[in-house]
């Protein structure tokens, strides 16, 4: 019951270095970001990636993700979470993982306790600044009474910004308004302005690096920014931190499928699957491997804001009611409609379609962050 990822090679590496160099014309290094489920191809594999593009530095989601990380990749890993010693678990695997790779982990700080980071054995750290985004980080405020840095070998600031990112009004001189080149000043670029600003300042008063480690940022934004930097005299180097659009950028080069294992001709009218549906005219039953193990037909909450998105939904709801649901396997270009729920492993589908044989693969339409694939195909 394999459940696979097509990887076209050429193209899926081609667009890796394409974005790496255009961070790098835009005057960014660039940080993939290898965490989770590895977006879809396993972070062991990401990581051997990322070593083929020659990056010396890779950031993962948690603590948790630590140990892989190490065994897979040679070079320094930054950990986005960061480290909160109220998480009692958590602080175990930092000491664990701390006591012998230190020098390779940077962890992320979001608050003035830096003794706490300093006693589960970590030397690098990034001081995190809140933003728009309201999950983790310091305060303007909080980073300004910032004294002691309790002997810790402090490489920069970091921000995580949000992804959405409507224009708003700013208190800004037109000085500062054309120094963006065309870029919307937003209120992401706008906090960014406002701490480097900021980390300029702290980095200057106790030496600081001038370093600056992003999230969610395009290339332009990168040179808007740069530009800023130049007309203050401002010297921070800049790094960018990719996932999304680095890994699943060329959704051309990825495709996953299923391979159908059986096909029932229904003779007659009958009930079948865990439910005991109804057959009524369909005369086809085809079982297809990918479930809801693999992420099959499972998506992440989003906000139906918009008529055309409220529309869908309520049509989704009908096709629901009347037993009519599209699958996202699809056979030259048609969705074929669930038979049920999909099950673990495998789901069920009608098709009268004749061409359709045990052993062909279905494409399968998935949310890669959200899926696990039996095995990746192209990348192996």
């Amino acid at each position: 019951m394999t459940f696979s990822l097509r990887v076209d090679t050429s193209k899926f590496r081609s667009h890796l270095v394409s974005v790496m160099n255009s961070y790098a014309t835009a005057g960014a290094e660039m940080v993939p970001v290898i965490k989770g489920n590895g977006y879809g191809f396993g972070r062991d594999l990401l990581a051997g990636e990322a070593a083929r593009l020659g990056c010396n530095r890779i950031a993962v989601g948690t603590v948790w993700e630590l140990g892989q990380s190490l065994e897979h990749f040679s070079g320094e890993i930054l950990v986005l979470e960061p480290f909160n010693e109220v998480d009692e678990t958590a602080v175990t695997q930092w000491r664990k993982h701390l006591e012998h790779n230190a020098d390779r982990i940077i962890v992320t700080v979001s608050n003035i306790d830096l003794a706490a980071v300093k006693s589960a054995g970590a030397k690098n750290v990034y001081l995190e600044g809140k933003t728009s985004l309201s999950r983790f980080g310091m305060l303007h405020f909080d980073m300004q009474t910032l004294t002691n840095f309790a002997d810790l070998n402090v490489l920069g600031l970091s921000l995580h910004l949000p992804i959405a990112q409507p224009p708003i009004k700013v208190d800004a001189t037109t000085e500062i308004s054309s120094a963006f080149n065309g870029a919307a000043l937003t209120q992401s670029m706008t906090e960014t302005w406002n701490w480097i600003v900021l980390y300029e300042e702290l980095s200057t008063k106790f030496s600081l690096p001038k370093f600056i480690s992003l999230s969610h940022i395009s290339e332009k934004q990168v040179q808007a920014l740069k530009k800023m930097m130049q007309g203050y005299n401002f010297d921070l180097k800049i790094e960018v931190r990719v996932g999304t659009k680095l890994w699943l950028g060329e959704p051309s080069a990825l495709q996953a499928s299923g391979t159908i294992l059986q096909i029932h001709e229904l003779t007659h009218r009958q009930s079948v699957g865990y439910q005991q549906i109804d057959s009524g005219n369909n005369k086809r039953l085809i079982v297809v491997s990918g479930g809801t193990a693999h992420g099959v037909a499972m998506a992440a909450p989003t906000n139906a804001m918009s008529l055309r998105k409220k529309g869908i939904a309520i049509a989704e709801g009908i096709s629901q009611a009347i037993g009519k649901v599209r699958s996202p396997f699809s056979h030259h270009g048609k969705n074929l409609d669930f038979v049920e729920p999909p099950h673990m492993q495998v789901s069920m589908l009608w098709s009268d379609d004749m061409n359709i044989s045990v052993g062909d693969d279905l494409d399968c339409n998935v949310r890669n962050t959200t899926t696990n694939f039996d095995r990746v195909i192209g990348l192996d």
